[in-house]
């Protein structure tokens, strides 16, 4: 019974591994996923709040692993990531009651869900966090359920690793001080000093932003330095946090307005938000039948354990108060992905407390249910695994690369710069060309450039008539103009 268990276990974790690893392209992408391909190789800064915890593991993986593109490389492990948060969430379904087959395919059936794949399947600094953040959260059940008070622990310390990864995970924050006021007797003074302390510790990461800013420039590691009135460079040196200015832009992300949307966040107008979009998330990742199943799921885990599914609760849907407000999010659904987790100790809790009678029959369905609903949606998400030539960056890579030359500008939005930062930085597929992202197009700063260098802007057409002082180069195709700048 107890190998049966570990096995199961593995599974959890094996399974979806192999899954994410073999759907996961070897191309660069775009957007920030081609960011997060690139800048932990070189060992550099990316967009705020930085991720520092997420590129130090990625450069140390991207190294030691050194199979494949480094695109696949930092995908492959964003894949793990997502699958040791599966592996936790199959232990806290045990902690919850599942048995082993009950836990398994609930596991896999959320780690086959279309938003959770996606995610997987690409590098993703939430990927990392969600992996602590489930850590953490199997930790203080575990805790809460009589270990001992290294559970405790562990789970302030892998909070704080949440958080250095991506700031999303603070609010795990909430629920684990909960907790902690939860459970009679409540942890020592000492224990919780000291458990808070390791938070800080593992926050403790984002120095690297402000020692390695101050390397790169000090190295002349950034490209983009050389250009008169740059912003710090994208992949290299994002908003130049060796200043105290920079430092602040990068880890507030005010640039963005991000401080003033987190404190809307609290506003209670935004619960009922927040709830529709929790059911409507469920119900588009596992189906209106298992909406319903998930309902019975939370009764009969309140009923069990109300104190440990009060704080599982909070820290898979808090974050869904600062998901639904922020508008400067066009991928809301990595903001979500601990919705979907709180599925499987829900799935879990529904397994029959008894093995007798009416109970064999009604967990032989729960298991038929969830392995049909796993099958499902592997079958629908198959699509993850095909992968056409050239695709996600690569082609603008390839498209630039005969109109630009070594020592070129490149000036474009963030959704191309950073595939060609990719060409340039990374792979060496656009050797010596320097990028930058500006949506502003500031012709008249281009312009300076142009007097040391040829430079170059890539935009859309529909959405720019012309630039002054610009003559059209080249159309790589309907949506990609290339401009070259008059000095």
């Amino acid at each position: 019974m107890i190998w049966g268990r570990r096995l199961a276990w593995l599974a959890a974790f094996v399974v979806p591994a192999i899954v994410y690893i073999a759907s996961a392209s070897a191309e660069p992408g775009s957007w920030d996923t081609a960011e997060l391909q690139g800048v932990p190789y070189i060992l550099g800064i990316a967009h705020p709040t930085g991720f520092p915890f997420y590129v130090l593991l990625g450069y140390v993986w991207s190294h030691v692993f050194a199979f494949g593109t480094v695109a696949w490389r930092m995908n492959a492990m964003s894949g793990i990531a997502m699958a040791v948060a599966a592996a936790a969430a199959f232990g806290v379904a045990l902690e919850f009651g599942a048995s082993a087959p009950v836990a398994l395919f609930a596991t896999l059936w959320f780690a086959f869900s279309q938003n959770i794949w996606a995610h997987a399947a690409r590098a993703e600094a939430h990927d990392l966090a969600v992996a602590c953040v489930a850590l953490a959260l199997f930790a203080i059940l575990r805790w809460m359920h009589g270990g001992g008070n290294r559970w405790f622990a562990a789970a302030f310390g892998l909070c704080g690793l949440g958080m250095a990864a991506h700031p999303n995970a603070l609010w795990l924050l909430p629920a684990l001080l909960l907790a902690s006021a939860l459970v009679k007797p409540p942890p020592s003074r000492t224990l919780l000093l000291g458990s808070l302390a390791l938070t800080v510790a593992a926050l403790a990461v984002y120095l690297y932003l402000p020692m390695r800013s101050g390397y790169v420039v000090a190295h002349n590691l950034d490209p983009a330095a050389v250009l008169p009135g740059a912003p710090g460079g994208i992949f290299w040196n994002y908003n130049d946090p060796r200043t105290l200015h920079g430092l602040l832009l990068e880890l507030t992300g005010s640039d963005f307005q991000t401080p003033t949307y987190f404190l809307a966040s609290f506003n209670p107008v935004n619960v009922e938000a927040a709830i529709w979009a929790f059911i409507d998330g469920v119900h588009v990742q596992f189906g209106a039948f298992a909406t319903l199943v998930l309902a019975a799921g939370f009764a009969a885990a309140w009923r069990r354990d109300w104190r440990a599914t009060l704080v599982v609760l909070i820290a898979c849907t808090a974050a869904l108060l600062f998901s639904v407000i922020y508008p400067n999010e066009s991928d809301v659904g990595r903001y979500r992905l601990l919705a979907s987790w709180l599925a499987v100790p829900l799935f879990g809790a529904l397994t029959p407390r008894s093995s007798r009678g009416w109970a064999l029959p009604v967990h032989a369905a729960l298991v038929f249910f969830l392995a049909a609903g796993t099958l499902r949606a592997f079958q629908s998400q198959r699509g993850f695994f095909d992968h056409s030539p050239g695709e996600g960056g690569r082609w603008v890579i390839d498209a630039v690369r005969p109109h630009v030359q070594a020592g070129d500008v490149i000036v474009t939005g963030w959704l191309d710069a950073t595939s060609l930062a990719y060409g340039a930085y990374v792979d060496g597929t656009l050797p010596g060309r320097i990028i930058v992202s500006d949506d502003k197009l500031r012709t008249d700063l281009y312009r300076s450039w142009a007097r040391i260098r040829h430079v170059y802007v890539l935009v859309d057409p529909h959405q720019v008539g012309g630039l002054p002082g610009t003559r059209d180069f080249a159309t790589l195709d309907g949506y990609h103009e290339l401009y070259k700048v008059l000095p």
